[in-house]
């Protein structure tokens, strides 16, 4: 199997998520998912993603930047979201002095005086009459210089549409909507982040686990969140792997490589294996073109019931 090289500019394209690192799916070793985050930099991904959601994420991802020597990398975190150490139990607070404590915070914990962007995380969560207090806040986190750039971290409702096409949020953050199981944002988000000049950066590549680690789990025995019709796709697709002699991981992972639409990636791995075996599927590249017509074939046949 190919290990191959990825340009400057394609890792670029590449953000190291910390969820996992946290310690929000398992309790973790700190000091492991601090080395991770040190691997990461040293693989030549310059981006980090974090939060005060993501349990310990913004200590270890402060520990790891003060021991790097290299170019500092790109800081992107979140306000709205409390700190919690599970995925499945958010609490929330999007007043504009929580928002202000939380932007606080975080920097302490990470050890800069600035991030390059700050998220309003989970904007599907935000109480409607408050909505317009958070984007206020969150512009005048921008033009105080806590942070360079805002965004929407979570896939977002209608009522952020207005906001979108005024220009007033630099990047757009969605899960488990681009993915070898679902392409729903690509008809809509994505082509709206396109439209009108926003980065658009797709988390969850493996869909929470589903095309991953947790394939046997969740095909076996579903979370609430999860339908039907992903786990028939995430079945046909182990298939279509073993077929050509891939992971399913590794399939995923190369399928958001060739999506011909300009995206960004967000990691999810947990541990430094994970984040290897990542690694080494980018470095192979993107999917052959025959292989990912077959994906895109296997995604449209969601309502297919013969396993």
């Amino acid at each position: 199997m190919s290990t191959g090289t990825l340009d400057s500019r394609s890792w670029e394209k590449i953000i190291l998520g910390t969820a996992g690192l946290g310690g929000v799916w398992k309790s973790v070793d700190p000091d492991l998912s601090v080395a991770t985050i040190l691997h990461a930099l040293k693989e030549g991904i310059g981006a980090i993603d974090t939060a005060p959601a993501y349990g310990d994420a913004e200590l270890f991802v402060g520990q790891a930047i003060r021991h790097w020597k290299g170019k500092p990398p790109f800081i992107s975190t979140k306000v709205g979201r409390l700190k919690t150490y599970t995925s499945d139990q958010g609490r929330y607070d999007y007043s504009p002095s929580a928002l202000i404590n939380s932007a606080e915070n975080s920097l302490q914990q990470l050890g800069i005086s600035q991030v390059d962007l700050l998220f309003l995380h989970e904007p599907a969560a935000i109480p409607p009459p408050q909505i317009k207090a958070a984007v206020e806040q969150m512009l005048v986190f921008k033009e105080t210089g806590i942070t360079k750039k805002i965004g929407l971290g979570g896939n977002y409702p209608s009522l952020f549409k207005n906001y979108l096409e005024a220009g007033i949020f630099d990047v757009v953050m969605e899960y488990n909507r681009l993915n070898a199981c679902c392409t729903d944002a690509i008809g809509s988000s994505l082509a709206a982040c396109t439209d009108n000049g926003i980065s658009y950066w797709a988390a969850s590549p493996l869909y929470m686990g589903l095309l991953g680690r947790r394939f046997q789990e969740f095909t076996q025995s579903a979370p609430n969140w999860l339908d039907r019709a992903a786990i028939v796709t995430a079945l046909r697709l182990e298939k279509i792997a073993h077929t050509h002699q891939l992971p399913l991981s590794t399939l995923a992972i190369r399928f958001m490589q060739t999506i011909a639409f300009p995206i960004n990636i967000v990691l999810g791995a947990s541990n430094q294996q994970e984040l290897d075996q990542t690694l080494v599927a980018l470095k192979m590249g993107p999917l052959p073109a025959a292989l990912f017509q077959e994906i895109l074939e296997c995604i449209n046949e969601k309502k297919y019931n013969k396993i």
